[in-house]
């Protein structure tokens, strides 16, 4: 493993990285994203290091359409389908070998050996407030999903998710789906300090030109 460290560190900045997009026009398209609450700056990778002290023993999920111009527009509607899955470290990275170079557009079945924690699927019609427009699944059982032995810390926790906006005032759908992938940890107040990660983010915003902005970030932080 260490020997392929060099080339581990490249994929996974291509696969993280190369597809980042902060605006799509209205057309179907699929990306992967960073990790979420990413800062900048790189995280040194440690192999195996066993850390079950990082994993929540639930998890919720919060998915925010946090603008849509069209809101008032009782035909205005958002639909989410979504999966949460567990990515074990090893396979996480034999994924990031077999990836071709440049920026992927990968799908859950290039990660065998994922773990299935959650899914669902729900349309909203009634979307005048940022309340009718967020979505909220809690206490998801992760903990006692994953084996002792793949509780390491570069793990992964992996959303795909697909949407369809329609907003009214702008008479545009949006279609979008992809894949974010996170850590089972997050900082925690200090910088040196990480603790469980316990909620998992999906943010959206139409724009007044029919893009769409989109993170893994909580609903109340701008998205750019």
């Amino acid at each position: 493993m260490i020997k392929d460290l060099p080339k581990i560190v490249l994929l996974q900045c291509a696969f993280l990285f190369g597809s980042i997009l902060s605006s799509v026009t209205a057309v179907s398209s699929r990306s992967v994203t960073a990790p979420q609450g990413q800062r900048g700056g790189f995280t040194v990778y440690e192999p195996n290091v066993h850390a079950p002290h990082i994993f929540a023993d639930k998890l919720d999920f919060v998915a925010t359409l946090t603008r849509l111009p069209g809101a008032e527009k009782k035909q205005s509607y958002w639909e989410l389908s979504y999966q949460l899955f567990f990515v074990p470290e090893e396979k996480y990275y034999e994924a990031l070998k077999r990836a071709p170079r440049g920026p992927s557009n990968p799908t859950p079945e290039e990660f065998p050996g994922r773990v299935l924690l959650a899914e669902g699927h729900k349309k909203k019609m009634r979307v005048g407030t940022p309340k009718e427009r967020t979505i909220t699944l809690t206490g998801v059982p992760f903990k006692s999903k994953v084996p002792d032995a793949q509780r390491t810390k570069f793990s992964y926790l992996m959303t795909a998710y697909s949407l369809k906006i329609f907003d009214a005032e702008l008479n545009t759908t949006v279609y979008k789906s992809g894949v974010f992938l996170t850590k089972p940890f997050e900082q925690t107040g200090e910088q040196s300090q990480i603790g469980a990660r316990k909620t998992l983010y999906l943010s959206f915003s139409v724009n007044p030109d029919g893009t769409l902005n989109y993170g893994q970030i909580p609903p109340g932080t701008t998205l750019r």
